[in-house]
C-alpha cells in the first residue's frame, strides 16, 4: 500500500468493520470514536496479506490477541469478523493481491538452484 488514497480507502473499510464488531462494546458504551484506532491501523498494515477470509481472520485475531489477550480473539472466535472484513475489502476491490508477484513462485522468490 504505497498510495495515500488507497491507504485511506482501506482504513475506511477496516474502521467500519471493526466499529460494527466493537469487541467489549466499548463504542456502544460511549467510548471515543478513536478507541480502536491502534488496532485498526495495525490491521490496515496487514491488508496486503488478506487474500482470503482465513487470512483476514488471522490478521484480526493476531492484532487483537497481541493488544489484549488470546481469550476471545482466537481465529475461531474472529472468523465472523474476518469474513466480514474480507468481504468488505473485496467489495471495494481492496483485498490483498492473490496473484504471485512476477519473478516469484506463490509470492516467494524463485530459487536459483
Amino acid at each position: 500500500m504505497t498510495d495515500r488514497t488507497h491507504w485511506r480507502q482501506v482504513e475506511r473499510v477496516v474502521r467500519k468493520v471493526i466499529h460494527t464488531w466493537d469487541p467489549y462494546s466499548l463504542l456502544e458504551g460511549g467510548a471515543p470514536e478513536d478507541e480502536w484506532d491502534g488496532e485498526i491501523l495495525q490491521i490496515v498494515g496487514r491488508v496486503s496479506l488478506c487474500t482470503s477470509p482465513e487470512a483476514a481472520t488471522e490478521a484480526v485475531a493476531g492484532v487483537f490477541t497481541s493488544a489484549f489477550q488470546p481469550d476471545g480473539f482466537t481465529p475461531n472466535e474472529c472468523a465472523d469478523v474476518g469474513r466480514k472484513l474480507f468481504d468488505a475489502l473485496k467489495e471495494e476491490n481492496l483485498t490483498g493481491n492473490a496473484e504471485p508477484v512476477p519473478g516469484t513462485v506463490a509470492g516467494k522468490p524463485r530459487s536459483s538452484g
